[in-house]
């Protein structure tokens, strides 16, 4: 089985060839309003439409190079369109001005990535939190959900799990109240479950058909959510609600935040499971820093290159790699995967 090898965000080696061409723009909120403040708001929003163009034509920049490099997934970056979504703003893609072009270049996204054979997905940033309490964070990640997944409609991406969006649930149980000592331990982390799938789920169902049909999740590095109460979740969605929620299995935080059994190659199985048997499961290869485990190490140590876990062996995992040097790293990983 081809080990599939994921490059997430950005090109080291292009940077290096020329780091203003190839790096990404932003623009902080105080920039935009310093901005409008002095030379005007269709200034302002002149100077990002052509950050954002920008960010576009790099991604396909990029999109060529992992052709080249022999890198068949890349994670489209959370900052190609910065502030858009920033809800004090009030900014509409629509507002512009290179809007038009801005859609053709996305739409030329789509194509190259079709063309080279290369898939996509995303993940949004950690804010997205639709299992909490707190109303006004749901609300802007519903937001900031649909946002992402109209770029994905736009790039003309499928509306399923080929082009995962992935997220932390990013919660914790709230205490039970009136039942701790009339039930079994288990039947408490039952309701523990139910309580957190449930809200999650009500949430989504705010959110646009886009996103519904592509949502991951991922077992984090800290808190409830180890690969154990991931299947937990994702299972009693699918029984209560018949919905299919993967899991994309991340290796780093796994050891940092193990479950009953550690075994990686057994745990990275049990996720690609989650996956319908057309998708490729997309995972996340990392490993931390000696000194502090859960910070992303520059490169892979020799040898440690991810398993062959796919249950399917015409679904082989993709391996989105979460190290700092990203394709530097993917270059000299290869050298080290069984072909």
């Amino acid at each position: 089985m081809t080990t599939i090898l994921g490059l997430t965000c950005i090109s080291e080696e292009l940077k290096d060839q020329d780091k203003k061409k190839y790096s990404f723009r932003t623009m902080t909120r105080k920039r935009f309003n310093d901005l409008c403040n002095t030379e005007g708001r269709n200034e302002a929003l002149n100077q990002l439409s052509e950050r954002i163009l920008h960010n576009i034509i790099v991604t396909q920049h990029i999109l060529n190079h992992c052709a080249k490099s022999d890198i068949g997934h890349y994670r489209l970056s959370s900052a190609l369109f910065p502030l858009v979504t920033d809800q004090t703003l009030k900014i509409s893609l629509e507002d512009l001005p290179d809007v038009e072009v801005i859609k053709q270049e996305l739409r030329q996204i789509g194509i190259l990535a079709k063309t080279l054979g290369i898939s996509m997905g995303s993940h949004p940033d950690q804010f997205n939190v639709l299992a909490s309490l707190n109303d006004s964070a749901v609300k802007r990640t519903i937001a900031e959900l649909n946002f992402q997944s109209s770029i994905f409609d736009m790039i003309g991406l499928p509306r399923d799990h080929t082009a995962p969006m992935n997220i932390h649930v990013n919660a914790s149980p709230t205490p039970i109240e009136g039942v701790e000592m009339m039930i079994t331990n288990d039947q408490i982390h039952q309701l523990r479950i139910k309580q957190l799938a449930e809200r999650f789920y009500a949430n989504l169902q705010e959110c646009d058909e886009g996103v519904r049909n592509r949502l991951t999740i991922e077992n984090e590095d800290k808190s409830f959510f180890n690969v154990d109460n991931c299947i937990l979740f994702s299972e009693y969605i699918s029984k209560k609600y018949e919905y299919n929620l993967p899991i994309c299995f991340d290796n780093l935080h796994h050891i940092c935040n193990p479950s009953q059994e550690e075994n990686i190659q057994l745990q990275a199985e049990r996720c690609a499971y989650t996956w319908a048997e057309e998708c490729s499961p997309v995972f996340h290869w990392s490993e931390g820093r000696p000194e502090k485990p859960r910070a992303h190490a520059e490169y892979f140590a020799i040898g440690n290159f991810p398993p062959n876990a796919s249950v399917r062996s015409d679904q082989p995992i993709k391996w989105e790699c979460e190290v700092k040097q990203k394709d530097k790293a993917i270059k000299l990983l290869r050298n080290t995967i069984p072909r």
